[in-house]
């Protein structure tokens, strides 16, 4: 089977790559407008996904795709220029996906289309650890380019049958991201990220299996938060948690010991999937 990752050369990216190349069975082109590490893919290919000459190119021949080229966040480009980058990246490849058949995809959207503390103020979270099944409501331009991503995809599956499975990713620390204490070395301080995160060699995992997993999924679009099995915070985010969402603190009382706020019991459940790596047990050794 030929893959083509997209991002290739990103945080996520690269994970991907090691994780393909260690499970074999694959050959794997990786796309991306920067070279990845020597010796990860069979064939390296230069794309603007925002062409859509480009990514048909880079798509002929393929049997699959792992999408995770995007811009990661707002804070280096404006927040409409990432929205029309990352859509524009989706529909280009969904169409291409779409035009040679490619029925397997893997999309790497966000934890962030969520937003809980706007629905958690307007009655739309009944249960924590939140699932697949909350609604959504975008706060930046950002996670709303993610909540298209996935309606561009939902829409490929509809009309021409793909199988996509649309990964929410938390926080992603890469290895080496960790301190000495296990804390992540980023400037992203806000509370919510506490709440939930995830290696990004577990949202490689995640992809991998997803991909062994499409065909059993069947046709559609299907979402899986992909975290790591415990929260960021030190103390039980039953305690944390109510004090910046007052509105949450009945539910957060079942965030007990080191549970995190968004559960991934249905990854668990259909992919196989169980998180490798926490900063607990990395604290020390970073």
């Amino acid at each position: 089977m030929k893959v083509v990752v997209t991002g290739a050369s990103g945080r996520i990216g690269r994970a991907v790559l090691a994780e393909l190349r260690e499970a074999g069975g694959c050959e794997v082109w990786a796309a991306d407008r920067t070279l990845p590490p020597p010796n990860t893919a069979q064939r390296a290919l230069y794309v603007d996904l925002t062409d859509p000459g480009a990514v048909y190119a880079t798509l002929a021949g393929a049997d699959a795709v792992i999408h995770l080229g995007a811009y990661p966040n707002i804070a280096h480009h404006p927040g409409e220029h990432v929205f029309v980058n990352n859509t524009a990246a989706c529909a280009n490849v969904a169409a291409a996906c779409a035009a040679f058949g490619i029925e397997r995809v893997v999309y790497t959207s966000s934890i962030t289309v969520y937003n809980l503390a706007h629905q958690a103020r307007h009655g739309g979270i009944t249960r924590l650890p939140a699932d697949e099944s909350i609604g959504h409501h975008p706060s930046n331009f950002y996670a709303l380019s993610k909540w298209v991503g996935e309606e561009i995809f939902t829409l490929a599956a509809q009309q021409h049958g793909l199988h996509v499975a649309s990964l929410r990713p938390s926080l992603v620390v890469g290895p080496d991201e960790y301190d000495v204490r296990g804390r992540p070395r980023t400037d992203r301080n806000a509370s919510a990220n506490l709440w939930s995160y995830v290696d990004s060699r577990d949202v490689a995992q995640m992809a991998r299996l997803a991909l062994e997993h499409l065909d059993a999924l069947g046709p559609g679009n299907h979402p899986f938060n992909a975290g790591a099995a415990d929260a960021l915070a030190e103390a039980p985010l039953a305690k944390i948690i109510p004090r910046f969402i007052p509105e949450l603190a009945g539910l957060a009382q079942d965030l007990t010991g080191t549970r995190p706020a968004f559960g991934i019991e249905k990854a668990q459940r259909l992919l196989g999937y169980t998180p490798r790596y926490s900063w607990r047990t990395i604290r020390g050794r970073a």
